[in-house]
């Protein structure tokens, strides 16, 4: 157990130091950038189902009933079959709550199994958008 506990030690001071010097990306993007993508907050595995509805990346509208993977109060991570784009404007509705927010999409991963994973994030930090009524 001592050589996985020093591997761990080492791995955070390689990236104590990584951080102290910046990173290549955010070096390349400069801070403002690299910072404007970055979650507040750490996200926390979330049970809620959620109507997600906008427009898809063909300007189509489209709606579709998800469950969040993990959320905070400044956004959340889902699972779509709909093709979205970046920086578009999606609304979600907690179906527990009934709580509406409108949000912006900031991250895109890749399609598995037809479904991408999609970040989204709230204009402000909205924690009663999850709290139960």
């Amino acid at each position: 157990m001592s050589r996985i506990w020093e591997a761990l030690k080492q791995a955070e001071r390689q990236r104590s130091r990584a951080d102290d010097r910046g990173s290549a990306p955010d070096r390349l993007r400069g801070s403002a950038s690299a910072d404007s993508d970055r979650r507040k907050d750490l996200r926390h595995a979330f049970d809620a189902t959620l109507l997600v509805y906008g427009s898809d990346s063909d300007k189509q509208p489209f709606h579709e009933e998800v469950d969040a993977i993990d959320a905070n109060d400044d956004g959340c991570l889902l699972a779509l079959e709909t093709h979205v784009s970046r920086g578009q404007k999606l609304f979600l509705t907690n179906m527990r709550t009934q709580a509406e927010q409108e949000c912006r999409v900031v991250h895109i991963g890749k399609r598995i199994n037809g479904k991408s994973r999609v970040g989204v994030a709230f204009p402000s930090p909205t924690p009663d958008f999850w709290r139960r009524p």
